[in-house]
């Protein structure tokens, strides 16, 4: 007996093997008959150990039941069928039957005219989404009337006419300033053609053009010339700027 075949124990390793082998258990039979006190007297093999041993010798040395042969399956080879082989089911056609013969008729028939089918013409929708009897609908629905916008007159607007007053002034002289300084600010200015009283002219503007050069400059009538009412029709003209001498003879005119 071989290492290898004591190997097939359970519980059984190499250096186990070794010693049975060595102490006279060489074979299967002999060791699933030992005693399990006898083995455990062998170095390096306890009870436990030798018990193990032992019952794994009895399963080898126990007969394998012999497996159940499997049942052969026996195949028929297919059979080739023919078209004609295939029975064919009864016919269900009934025999036709012998028209019977034509009597011959005393009067010749007459077809009579079939009647004409008037189509009526289909209605196709205009608008993809309407049916053909909201169409018919619409078209016999009466017409809406357009109604005109009425034509609004424009008002004419009259344009203000601007009356240009008649009253114009001369500048007479240039009134020089109390405190002695070089700056006149100040003209009398003598008025023709009044067209209201002289003192309702107090406050009013007014604009003079020098004489020989385009320069312009604006006043504003402040009082009239004298110490009660002005018999001559001059009032003073006060201006922001300082006045030269060239003004006299100046003509102004009202703003």
């Amino acid at each position: 007996m071989t290492e290898s075949e004591v190997l097939n124990i359970k519980g059984i390793g190499p250096k186990a093997a070794k010693t049975l082998i060595d102490c006279g258990y060489n074979t299967i039979e002999k060791i699933a008959t030992a005693k399990a006190e006898e083995m455990s007297q062998l170095p390096g093999i306890g009870e436990t150990t030798a018990e193990k041993i032992i019952a794994g010798a009895k399963e080898l040395l126990k007969p394998k039941p012999k497996p159940k042969p499997k049942p052969k399956v026996k195949v028929t080879p297919k059979k080739e069928i023919s078209k004609d082989d295939i029975p064919k089911p009864p016919s269900t056609k009934e025999p036709l039957a012998k028209k019977p013969a034509a009597m011959p008729s005393a009067r010749p028939s007459v077809k009579k005219p079939e009647p004409k089918v008037v189509k009526k013409p289909t209605v196709k929708p205009s608008k993809p989404g309407i049916t053909i009897s909201t169409q018919r609908a619409i078209e016999k629905a009466p017409a809406i009337p357009v109604i005109k916008k009425k034509k609004t007159a424009k008002k004419k607007t009259t344009k203000k006419k601007v009356t240009i007053s008649k009253t114009y002034g001369v500048v007479q002289s240039v009134v020089h300033d109390r405190a002695g300084k070089s700056s006149n600010r100040s003209i009398i200015l003598h008025l023709h053609e009044l067209e209201m009283p002289i003192e309702s002219y107090i406050g009013r503007k007014v604009r003079i053009q020098f004489p020989k050069s385009e320069k312009q400059i604006t006043g504003k009538i402040t009082r009239l010339h004298g110490k009660k009412s002005s018999k001559n029709n001059t009032v003073i003209v006060r201006f922001q700027q300082s006045v030269s001498p060239h003004i006299v003879t100046a003509k102004a005119l009202f703003l």
